[in-house]
């Protein structure tokens, strides 16, 4: 695509937005606002002044929607701070926490060596399979909220995932791609 055919696709995206916002926004005003009646375009003063909306309402944002891990599968509509969103988060953080097990994806089949795994040793291992962690598989699929939600579990070992690229190993093991984990992370 050349600077001239990006330029109108740009363009002509500009114009479908603002004809979008002007169908919803400027025609919100329902019937009889922003147009004149006859006899009805001054104010008590005599200046001329219309006395109509013109359709400028006051437009609301929607009230925040927030999902909860473990709740009922239709969201409900609750305004919220952001104080109150990070109070959620943290209340479910130590529920999950007091169940001891982080709420991650269980593990299916029969488990992996995670010791080949840079930075899995023996206690870890062994903590890894309490929580249920036991694949490459599983591991390889974490995503950021994954690793947010086991990391407390971790103890003396919490940021390892990162730090050690648990997720990028993993998913070399899982794919069965022994020289291209090997290229990168030496031999195992």
């Amino acid at each position: 695509m050349d600077g001239q055919q990006l330029f109108f696709l740009i363009a002509a995206l500009v114009i479908a937005v603002m004809i979008l916002v002007w169908a919803l926004v400027g025609r919100s005003g329902g019937a009889g606002a922003g147009h004149h009646d006859a006899g009805h375009g001054h104010d008590d003063h005599g200046h001329g002044h219309d006395t109509h909306d013109h359709g400028h309402a006051a437009v609301e944002a929607p009230p925040a929607i927030v999902p909860t891990l473990g709740g009922a599968s239709d969201p409900v509509a609750v305004p919220l701070s952001t104080a109150d969103i990070d109070a959620q988060i943290a209340a479910q953080a130590a529920e999950a926490q007091a169940s001891g097990k982080p709420r991650i994806a269980a593990a299916v089949g029969e488990p992996d060596d995670l010791r080949k795994i840079k930075g899995i040793g023996p206690k870890l291992n062994t903590l890894l399979g309490e929580l249920g962690v036991a694949r490459y598989d599983q591991i390889a699929a974490w995503t950021p909220a994954d690793v947010a939600e086991i990391d407390p579990y971790l103890g003396t070992f919490k940021g390892r995932v990162d730090r050690d690229g648990w997720i990028e190993q993993a998913g070399f093991l899982a794919r069965g791609d022994i020289a291209g984990f090997e290229a990168k992370f030496g031999k195992l």
